[in-house]
């Protein structure tokens, strides 16, 4: 598995190779944001109402910098994008610590949210852009992949370094930001000259016929909605499973540690050489078959407070999970056309933002102790979703009918 891996990873061309450097690099950097809560309670000046605004207000300007990604990346290269986003964010981060006023904060947290997200959907239009129709999927696994180190180096470093010293976090970090805005800027230097010299084009690109108006903005819209479960779906595990495990079933939290781990291990390790070995499967397959497992992994997730239960179902949403989220994406950018491509990626994006923020709302409407109907019901929205996907893959006008498996 690591030997596929580190093949895929070497034949990706040399754009998107630094894409996959700079993202783990800015990612293996998230370590502020992770402990902000505990930095800002440390302080003592703020109550808990206080900080959970400051905390409401970076996911708020994320979700602005996901919905005014269509606008920007059509005016704005994406390399541009991506470098201001990074350079912005280590300001931010250099100056946060320094701030005690709490209107100050919450403006300041509301621009690193900005900052931070804005790289997201820039990034997957770069990856659109650089990538063949034929490695497109490939590319997006790459970027998880990416992510999902990045994701569990940072927290883990700034664990670490929490202890021993809470604002050294923010120092820090603003370095690796900044590294990783470096080394993108050097490395793709010449595309960004290339794309400077380019001249305007005189009239609109060519828009092919899978994404065509008025289909074309059709299927991605029925997507769109039909990500909706699965954005919320997979929102749960990171706001609900610790919390479930440990306080509602009264499991011993190294259960809960070992979920997280079973997910990162599956997920670091065999996403790549899954998608690769199904690369050549339709958008309908793929999706059919992520959504089924992740469906039957939520459900599973509800059934008893039998722990191995709760592994057996983690290791099938895993698994779906590894399917469901790059095929989303290849889909995403099948059906976009070329002047629609920023604003549907950001929207996407945008998706997986409002099911950060759905999710924890979910569950406390459903009360302390329904952790159990939580599971069930997210597995049933994905359930529906998926018999959407069965009953609309042979309406072209809502999805993009292929002669592929």
């Amino acid at each position: 598995m690591i030997t596929t891996v580190l093949k895929t990873l070497a034949s990706l061309n040399p754009q998107l190779r630094a894409q996959f450097i700079t993202t783990l690099l800015f990612r293996s950097g998230t370590m502020a944001f992770p402990f902000l809560a505990a930095y800002l309670l440390g302080q003592g000046r703020y109550d808990a109402a206080a900080i959970g605004l400051v905390v409401a207000a970076f996911g708020a300007g994320a979700l602005l910098a996901d919905l005014s990604a269509g606008p920007l990346l059509q005016r704005v290269p994406a390399r541009t994008v991506m470098l201001g986003a990074l350079t912005l964010n280590a300001a931010v981060l250099v100056v946060a610590p320094a701030v005690s006023a709490i209107w100050l904060l919450l403006a300041l947290t509301f621009f690193w949210g900005v900052c931070y997200e804005a790289y997201t959907p820039a990034n997957y239009m770069a990856t659109v852009t650089h990538s063949s129709e034929a490695e497109r999927k490939i590319a997006f696994s790459c970027n998880r992949l990416a992510i999902n180190i990045g994701m569990g180096i940072g927290p883990a470093l700034g664990g670490l370094l929490f202890a021993w010293a809470p604002s050294a976090l923010f120092y820090l970090n603003a370095a690796m930001v900044l590294a990783a805005a470096l080394f993108y800027a050097l490395s793709t230097r010449h595309a960004g000259r290339a794309q400077a010299n380019k001249p305007a084009p005189t009239a609109a690109p060519a828009t092919p016929a899978s994404a065509s108006a008025p289909a074309g903005d059709g299927r991605f819209w029925a997507v769109f909605g039909l990500a909706l479960p699965i954005h919320l779906a997979y929102a749960l595990p990171p706001t609900l499973l610790g919390a479930y495990v440990i306080n509602q079933l009264g499991l011993p939290s190294w259960w809960a540690g070992l979920l997280f781990s079973a997910n990162a291990f599956c997920v670091v390790l065999f996403e790549l050489p899954l998608n690769v070995a199904m690369q050549k499967l339709s958008h309908a397959r793929s999706l059919t078959i992520g959504y089924s497992l992740a469906a039957a992994g939520f459900m599973l997730m509800g059934v008893s407070a039998n722990p191995f239960m709760l592994l057996a179902g983690t290791l099938l949403w895993t698994l779906g999970e590894m399917i469901v989220f790059p095929s989303l994406l290849y889909y995403v950018s099948e059906v976009s056309a070329p002047q629609q491509m920023g604003r549907n990626m950001g929207l996407y994006s945008a998706g997986v933002n409002i099911g950060l923020m759905a999710a924890p709302q979910l569950a406390l409407a459903l009360g302390p102790q329904a952790g159990a109907q939580a599971w069930w019901l997210s597995g049933a929205l994905v359930a529906a979703a998926l018999l959407l996907i069965l009953a609309i893959r042979r309406q072209p006008r809502l999805w993009l009918v292929e002669q592929r498996a």
